[in-house]
């Protein structure tokens, strides 16, 4: 009876070793000499190939799978397949508080501070440029203080580590096969900014913002949104909607304007002085040393989330399916969203806490070092905002309470 050989071996001397036991079984070869002729030769190469295709196939059946795989790529694209999109490299930000003097009594009676405007400051012996993300107002009090605010009123503004990046892409025929593509392993996605214009030529009043699809609450055919995932070779690509289903879509001719920071992430964690590259011009006044005060130091930079980290995430996520219903689904959601300010969450349902309080879910978070109060009371405002007000059972209220660690 007829060896029969096994196909998962791949150890090339067994493979080898079970041909010549198939072989010796036949009449022909029963008393045959494999090591000292020339079919031992042939039996080599027949081993080989047999070796290498075993081998890419174990390969290629592992990298099927998001709990065996190993290729960056492969994990991604697995998580992709569930509706997960891995967090990118995240810049590190610090809070300070930000001013001008103009003590002449002809003074103008609003100042601007411009998006752009950059910092430098040194984090062991390294130098690090920050900059503001948007352009900041600020009026006089009756010492000619200036001292630039954010919408609400607030003094804290945020300025972000990285260098301002711009690419430009130009739509062509609807026929062909649109890709976007930024060449930048470093990007910092949450820092985004895309315009579409009519034309080539067009003036900044007639371009078009696009924002997140994973911001939205609510996505029509004219929707303007974008996504953005990572491919292969560790860059990203922006997809555009289809013009029915996910929004609108970018026609020929028009012209693509992205920004975005290209960051150093976590090295930049730390610092605490920083100083205006250059004095602010008043437009008709003069240039005015800016004054900077350090509110919380810079913190929240990250690198790429880590392949084990995708793998163990990606599942948790799925589980939520963009909804928040049972406490899981709120650790899920917070987390993929947050977790570059957040080192873990813990959520659990009000019927649960001692005493029990319906209609309310719990959320306790944990905030990595060096996180600032600002940035704390910034992330639970957006959960609220933007997760429980969109994804939650009507009526069931986020309260926050406050982590305490248990050293053990």
């Amino acid at each position: 009876m007829a060896t029969n050989i096994k196909s998962t071996d791949l150890d090339f001397e067994n493979i080898k070793n079970n041909l010549k036991t198939y072989l010796q079984e036949k009449e022909n070869f029963k008393d045959y000499n494999f090591e000292g002729s020339a079919l031992n030769n042939i039996l080599d190469v027949l081993a080989y190939n047999t070796h290498v295709n075993g081998l890419i196939a174990n390969f290629s059946v592992n990298e099927s799978f998001l709990n065996t795989a190993q290729l960056r790529s492969s994990v991604i694209s697995l998580a992709e397949a569930v509706g997960y999109v891995p967090r990118s490299t995240s810049a590190s930000k610090a809070s300070v508080n930000l001013s001008i003097n103009i003590p002449e009594l002809s003074r103008p009676s609003v100042v601007e501070l411009p998006s752009g405007t950059k910092f430098t400051t040194q984090v062991e012996g390294t130098i690090y440029t920050f900059r503001t993300l948007e352009k900041f107002t600020a009026t006089p009090d009756t010492n000619g203080l200036y001292e630039f605010i954010l919408t609400d009123g607030s003094n804290e503004i945020q300025i972000s580590e990285g260098i301002e990046k711009e690419k430009t892409f130009y739509v062509g025929e609807l026929i062909e096969s649109q890709v976007y593509v930024i060449p930048d392993k470093t990007i910092d996605t949450s820092s985004l900014a895309i315009k579409v214009y009519p034309t080539s030529t067009s003036p900044d009043v007639d371009a078009e913002t696009y924002t997140n699809l994973n911001t939205a609450n609510r996505i029509t055919a004219d929707s303007k949104h974008y996504q953005i995932k990572e491919v292969p070779n560790g860059t990203y690509e922006i997809i555009f909607g289809d013009g029915l289903a996910t929004g609108k879509r970018p026609v020929s001719g028009n012209k693509i304007k992205v920004t975005y920071l290209s960051s150093k992430g976590p090295t930049a964690n730390g610092a605490t002085l920083f100083s205006p590259q250059s004095n602010l011009n008043v437009l008709g006044y003069g240039n005015y040393p800016i004054t900077v005060t350090t509110v919380a130091a810079s913190a929240g930079g990250a690198i790429k989330v880590s392949i084990e980290s995708v793998r163990q995430n990606a599942p948790i996520a799925f589980a939520s399916q963009q909804r928040l219903v049972t406490a899981e689904d709120y650790t899920a959601q917070i987390m993929s969203r947050h977790g570059n300010v957040l080192q873990d969450v813990i959520s659990w349902g009000g019927a649960d806490n001692v005493p029990p309080v319906y209609g309310v879910v719990y959320v306790g978070l944990n905030f990595k070092s060096g996180i600032s109060e600002t940035v704390q009371q910034q992330t639970k405002d957006d959960i609220v905002a933007l997760l429980t007000d969109n994804f939650a059972i009507m009526g069931i209220e986020t309260r926050f309470s406050t982590a305490q660690n248990t050293f053990i």
